[in-house]
This record gives C-alpha cells, structure tokens and sequence, in this order.
C-alpha cells in the first residue's frame, strides 16, 4: 500500500508537471537574458524586449531618445530584473516603455505606441493558450501623480496598444499603479476575454506615466512576468444570455436568461484600465445603473466565484 501511494503521488507529480510545462507564458519574463542591439557598447536590452532606442522612428529619433531601461541587480528573483525611468527630451518627457513587440516612436509623444509586426519574429511573441491572469512582480517610485501602467493584450493579426477599435483582441489584462511601491510587490489581475476567439499573439505596453502627462524621474522596477491558469476558466454561458448596454446615461445589466442565482461582481473600466463602475450585481434582476461617463469604447466584467465574463461595450 505503501509503495503504491508514492506511486501514485509521482505520477500525479509528473502529470502536473507536464500540463504545467504546456502552458504557455512570456518570453524571457524573468529578465535574465539581455544582448548587445547595437545601441552603445555599454547599453544592453533585455532578449524578446524592447524599448524607444530600437523604436521604427528612424535613426535621428532614436538617437535623441534617452535609454530609458537599465539592467538592474535588484530582482525579485534571479540574477537581474529591468529598471524603467522617465527622462526629458527636449520640451517633452519620454515616459520609460518595454514592450515585446515594437514601439513607434512620434513627437509628440502622445501619438507613439506599441505593436506586434506578426510578420517579423523580432516584433512578436506567438502564444495561442488562454491564461486566466496576469501576475507580476514590481518596484514603482513615481514622481509626482505619475501611474505606471501595464497592459496585455491577447490578439490575432497585427495589433497595437492603444487602439480605440480593439478589432482583433481577444482578452486584455490591465494593472495600473498609481503610488509608491517600495518593496517587492506582486499585482495579479484577470484576463478580460473580449470573444471567443483563439488567439495568435501576446503583445505587452509598458509605460511609466501617461504620454501627455509623464513626470522625469520615475522609475519602475519589473521582473517575473507570469501567465497563471486556473481550474475555472472561460464561462460557458452563451453571449446572448448575457445583456449589458448603454441607454442614455444609464448602463443597464441584465442576466436573468442566464439562470445564475450568485450575486456577482461588475466593474467597468476604460481602456487605460481605470476602473469606472464597480457595483454587485444580482442576476434575478434587471440593474440600472446611472453613470456620466463620455461616449466611447470600454470593457465590463462580470465575476463571481464560479463565473466571469468580459466583453467590449460602447457608448454613443
């Protein structure tokens, strides 16, 4: 009996361990690997990543850019993580970027962003699975009302972060941090799936501060990056039963044809991931909710301990 029960938790062991082997995660998530680009002798850039200096800008805004990123010894874990600042250029302020795919570089700043060229393997990382979160570990001492801001996007295509249409998005995760963080800190957030497609490619922006609005002198410090995957999944409930809508200044939630009977939580948040509504919701009832928020494009999400569901709304 004994030597069948370790049996049994071996082969349980190398189960998990298979599955867990299987799902995918970021590339170089830890920042343990960093090459020589070409930028300066002493410059190095972490290996799947990148930042403004090897933006498609050309060669005389790269040049002008400040780095921006630096290989740092203070990690959560392993030898390195990566450290991000803000620095002036010339009237404006570059906010610190990393992405995974490529940043496009513009003056002014607010017209720069970061895309997957999925026909460059430089410029996209490949990733078809369905995380349920996104976890990170990070460091933040921001000046001023600086935010740092990261986003994931799960998509198919060519896609970029930010886009007012989210056409190709599959899920998007958003964690934003909007005060010091002295001490190594983990942020876990859910992916917000958007349809039920499969997904191609996994895209991350990263910026310190907002384009318009950044502040020299922050500095965000990141390392492991981590797709996590939970039992519960994506909801099997079909789209159809499920109605979330926009009537005037009103956001109207209805799931009565669902059949829940758990009161669940809805949040609404705008495209930065700044939570705009956050209300419980019982599913026996049409909910009214008023609201003044402008016209525009957000994602809702529903959850509850055995649920959740996310989708693009509009309001006109």
């Amino acid at each position: 009996m004994y030597y069948r029960s370790i049996l049994l938790l071996v082969t349980i062991f190398f189960t998990v361990s298979i599955v867990a082997l299987g799902q995918q995660q970021p590339q170089n998530p830890g920042f343990e690997e960093w090459e020589d680009v070409g930028i300066h002798p002493d410059t190095l850039e972490p290996v799947n990543w990148s930042s403004l200096k090897t933006s498609d800008g050309g060669d005389e805004i790269n040049a002008i850019i400040p780095v921006g990123w630096f290989q740092s010894t203070d990690a959560h874990s392993g030898m390195y993580s990566i450290k991000l600042q803000s620095n002036e250029v010339l009237i404006f302020v570059a906010p610190g970027v990393l992405t995974n795919g490529r940043v496009h570089a513009a003056v002014p700043p607010t017209d720069a962003y970061v895309y997957t060229i999925d026909s460059v393997p430089d410029w996209n990382t490949p990733f078809t699975d369905l995380p349920d979160s996104l976890s990170v570990w990070t460091k933040y001492f921001p000046q001023g009302n600086d935010i740092a801001h990261i986003i994931a996007i799960l998509h198919t295509g060519e896609a970029k972060i930010f886009d007012s249409t989210m056409t190709n998005w599959v899920a998007v995760a958003n964690i934003d941090i909007p005060e010091e963080v002295s001490e190594w800190t983990e942020f876990e957030v859910p992916f917000a799936y958007l349809n039920g497609e499969t997904p191609e490619y996994l895209l991350f922006g990263i910026f310190i501060g907002d384009a318009e609005n950044a502040t020299a002198g922050s500095i965000l410090y990141l390392d492991d990056f981590e797709c996590i995957y939970h039992e519960i999944g994506i909801p099997t409930y079909a789209k159809n039963d499920i109605n979330v809508y926009f009537s005037n200044n009103q956001l109207i939630v209805d799931l009565h044809n669902t059949g829940m009977d758990e009161v669940c939580e809805l949040e609404v948040v705008d495209l930065a991931g700044r939570v705009l509504i956050s209300k419980p919701i019982n599913p026996q009832e049409i909910s009214t909710i008023l609201t003044d928020i402008p016209a525009g494009i957000y994602i809702y999400n529903l959850k509850s301990e055995t649920f959740k569901h996310a989708q693009k709304i509009v309001k006109k």
